[in-house]
C-alpha cells in the first residue's frame, strides 16, 4: 500500500474544490411538463382580476408600468393576442381585461425566439384570454 505524500494530498484536495465550485454553479433542475413557471413577468389571472381594470392597459400600467415607457433609443413592444399580432402598446386600451387568462413580458431575445425576425426590438406583451386561440 503505498503511502500517501502531501502532493497527492494537494491534488486531491485541489479535485474537491473544484467539484465543490462546479457543483454550486450547476443550472436548476428544469420544471415538469405543464407546471407554469413563476416569474415576476407573468401577470395571473387573480392578479389581473385583483386591479378591476377596465382594459389590458390599464391592467401592465398598474402592475407592470416599466413595459410601457419607451425611453429615448429604446422600440415600444409588440402587443399578441392569443398568438395574433395586433401592433403597439396602444393596442392594450381595445382589449378588455375582463376576458384575460394571462399577461407575459417577454425581452426582445425571447420574443425573437418565438416570434421570428419581424418582431421588433423592444420585446412583446404576450396575452392570453380565457377563450384561447379561436381555429
Amino acid at each position: 500500500m503505498p503511502i500517501p505524500s502531501a502532493r497527492t494530498g494537494l491534488h486531491l484536495a485541489a479535485l474537491v474544490a473544484v467539484f465543490v465550485v462546479l457543483s454550486s454553479c450547476a443550472l436548476p433542475p428544469a420544471p415538469e411538463p405543464g407546471v407554469a413557471l413563476r416569474s415576476s413577468s407573468v401577470l395571473s389571472e387573480t392578479q389581473i382580476a385583483n386591479t378591476y381594470a377596465n382594459t389590458a392597459y390599464d391592467v401592465v400600467a398598474r402592475l407592470h408600468p416599466s413595459a410601457l415607457r419607451v425611453s429615448r433609443g429604446k422600440f415600444a413592444p409588440t402587443v399578441y393576442l392569443d398568438g395574433l399580432r395586433l401592433g403597439g402598446v396602444s393596442e392594450l386600451g381595445r382589449i378588455p381585461a375582463i376576458g384575460l387568462a394571462q399577461i407575459r413580458f417577454l425581452d426582445a431575445s425571447e420574443a425573437f425566439g418565438l416570434y421570428g425576425s419581424d418582431q421588433r426590438i423592444g420585446g412583446a406583451i404576450v396575452i392570453t384570454s380565457k377563450v384561447g386561440p379561436r381555429n
